[in-house]
């Protein structure tokens, strides 16, 4: 079989400009520089919600900090030191309002408070989130033990918090007697409850 070629030979396109495909993706270029200045500028906040696990701290015991106390309408004007509570047993969360495994927790330890209030101090610290969407937090939730505000997030770092939330149980003499990551149940709570009372 004989093929047959053309002899037209077909000159080359000529292009001027950026091709349509090109054209699209300038937007996109540009939305991804902005990002990644915004994030600069961010605060470093290596942590992000997480679900439900048991984790265990290399910490012994807990970090001395002195923050100020936040309740729905905002800062109080008041702080609170760790040191404070020496003595009684501290159940400590680290968490951020935009969490949504805190949001789901919250009932679940305003429910703890409200049975076990009496016997451990809950301590929530707000880590690297607005003044406003922290009290906006606390009224959504109706909670009412005490939240503390961290807007640079130092908390985290200190306690190598990796995921929110992050709960620390501290004994009474500031031992951290154990850690826990991720959205937990009323009856874990009651459970870390009733070791740090043994100890």
């Amino acid at each position: 079989m004989v093929w047959l070629l053309s002899s037209k030979k077909k000159s080359p396109e000529k292009h001027s400009g950026l091709s349509k495909a090109e054209k699209a993706g300038i937007p996109i270029l540009i939305l991804i520089v902005l990002w990644v200045m915004y994030s600069l500028t961010q605060p470093s906040l290596p942590i992000q919600s997480q679900s439900h696990s048991s984790t265990s701290t290399m910490l012994t015991r807990a970090e001395e900090f002195k923050l100020p106390v936040i309740g729905p309408n905002g800062l109080t004007g008041q702080s609170v030191s760790l040191s404070s509570y020496r003595g009684k047993i501290i159940l400590l969360e680290i968490m951020q309002p935009s969490c949504q495994h805190c949001q789901n927790v919250a009932p679940v330890l305003e429910r703890f408070y409200k049975q076990h209030g009496a016997d451990v101090v809950i301590l929530s610290i707000a880590a690297g989130a607005p003044a406003d969407d922290v009290a906006k937090f606390i009224r959504d939730y109706d909670s009412h033990w005490t939240y503390l505000y961290d807007s640079a997030g130092s908390m985290a770092t200190m306690y190598g918090v990796t995921g929110t939330p992050t709960f620390f149980v501290i004994g009474r003499d500031g031992s951290i007697i154990t850690s826990l990551q991720g959205q937990q149940n009323y009856e874990t709570f009651e459970s870390v409850l009733a070791q740090a009372s043994r100890t």
